[in-house]
């Protein structure tokens, strides 16, 4: 049995919106709308094991710069270590040797289906950033006491900023070495 019905009622340059028709379990349809993305990277970029790369980011939507980690949407058939690599150099400008995937998790499950893969990208060198012409962004390199200072503060408000911040804290696979 068919439970729900999907149609797309906005076609946009990163992501569509579609309108769902769900089955409730009372019979009832309910008419609900739901973003299709085609999933995004998060960087942890690791100078060694206690310092990082954050950006501070103009945000128009919400009318604040945020601190965030470097992160951005998939292309078409892009893969996500691909996706990865070219969204650290393009915000920050650090080309890496080494990208691992740490986690993939769900931005905002209940009006989205974005996947984001969080990648720790080592054996950093630094270069020229290649930033979208709309983009205002600030590296800023980070020690581990500030991260757990701000977070412990409530000064990160980014969500996968603070998965990623998360584990850079207390994975073992962050934590675990002399050189990240």
């Amino acid at each position: 049995m068919d439970t729900h019905r999907e149609r797309v009622v906005l076609e946009g340059a990163r992501f569509n919106v579609h309108e769902m028709d769900l089955l409730g379990s009372d019979g009832k349809t309910y008419r609900r709308e739901v973003i299709r993305h085609p999933g995004a990277v998060v960087l942890l970029p690791m100078i060694d094991k206690d310092t990082i790369v954050l950006i501070e980011n103009h945000r128009p939507s919400v009318g604040e710069t945020l601190l965030e980690l470097p992160a951005g949407t998939r292309e078409p058939d892009e893969s996500p270590e691909v996706t990865a690599a070219r969204e650290l150099v393009e915000e920050t400008g650090y080309h890496s040797a080494s990208l691992s995937l740490l986690h993939q998790f769900y931005s905002a499950p209940g009006i989205c289906d974005e996947l984001m893969h969080l990648y720790v990208a080592r054996e950093l060198t630094p270069g020229e950033h290649a930033r979208e012409a709309t983009e205002q962004i600030e590296n800023r390199i980070t020690t581990r006491d500030e991260v757990e200072k701000w977070m412990g503060q409530g000064r990160i408000r980014d969500a996968k900023t603070y998965v990623g911040l998360y584990a850079f804290l207390y994975s073992p696979q962050c934590r675990g070495s002399k050189s990240p």
